[in-house]
Order: structure tokens, then C-alpha cells, then sequence
């Protein structure tokens, strides 16, 4: 079998992923990485029910803090939550989903910078259903 170097160089790479990892929290980054990086994102972040930080790419240092409010954030019942720690820069918005991974119920925040370009909330589904589907895959391993 051909080496993976070997195979890049023939131009026979078939693997989409370019970054691997054994260890199931360096994974979950690389995944949520690469989500960030393909759409532009400032940050993407992965909590637990309690709000704690399972997994975060990106972001300005403030991901506990943004981790430790998406329950509340994912809750319809609240219509917003104030940001007067300043956790997010000024004009930033947010798209939060609830999913289910490996019987836990989890939260997924994708952080868009204010002077990014106005995208739809489709967009926005798309990229936090990406989150929960990598996710629930590796979480299943």
C-alpha cells in the first residue's frame, strides 16, 4: 500500500480530511476547525447541559464563558440573554442549536464577527448541523 505522501504526490489522495487524530478531543477540534475555517466563522463552541465547554474552535479567549451560557441560549422560553461581560465583540451574532450525541444533550454555538458577510440563517443550520452529525459520529467510535 502506498504511503500517504506518496499517494499526495500521484495526485491519488481520496481522503477529504486533511487533518486525523486518535484522541477524541483533539478530533472534536480538528472537526469543529475545519466547520470554522470553511464558513468564515469567528468561532464555534460545544457545550454540555450544564454548560460546560466540551469542544471549541476559534473565539477570542471567551469560549467557558459563551460554553456556560448556551443553555440558557438554546432555551425558546428566553428571548435573549445580555452580553455585559462583553463575552462577544461588539455586533457579533450567534446561531445555537440543541443536539443529542451519545445519550448527552448538547449545545452548538456558531459565532459570526460583525464585519462578516451577511449570510442566511440557512447557512447558519447547515454549518451547526455539520457540528451535531461530526459530532454524534465520533462520539459513536
Amino acid at each position: 500500500m502506498a504511503s500517504r505522501n506518496k499517494r499526495v504526490k500521484e495526485g491519488r489522495l481520496s481522503e477529504r480530511r486533511r487533518l486525523r487524530s486518535g484522541c477524541l478531543a483533539d478530533a472534536l477540534r480538528l472537526q469543529l476547525e475545519a466547520c470554522r475555517e470553511e464558513e468564515g466563522l469567528a468561532a464555534i463552541v460545544v457545550s454540555d447541559e450544564l454548560g460546560f465547554c466540551v469542544a471549541h474552535a476559534g473565539g477570542d479567549g471567551n469560549h467557558e464563558e459563551l460554553a456556560a451560557r448556551l443553555p440558557m441560549l438554546a432555551d425558546p422560553q428566553l428571548e435573549s440573554i445580555d452580553d455585559e461581560e462583553g463575552v462577544l465583540q461588539p455586533g457579533a451574532s450567534l446561531a445555537v442549536t440543541t443536539f443529542s450525541a451519545a445519550g448527552a444533550r448538547l449545545h452548538a454555538c456558531a459565532v459570526k464577527e460583525a464585519d462578516a458577510t451577511a449570510e442566511t440563517d440557512a447557512s447558519d443550520a447547515e454549518v451547526l448541523a455539520r457540528v451535531a452529525s461530526g459530532f454524534t459520529r465520533l462520539l459513536a467510535q
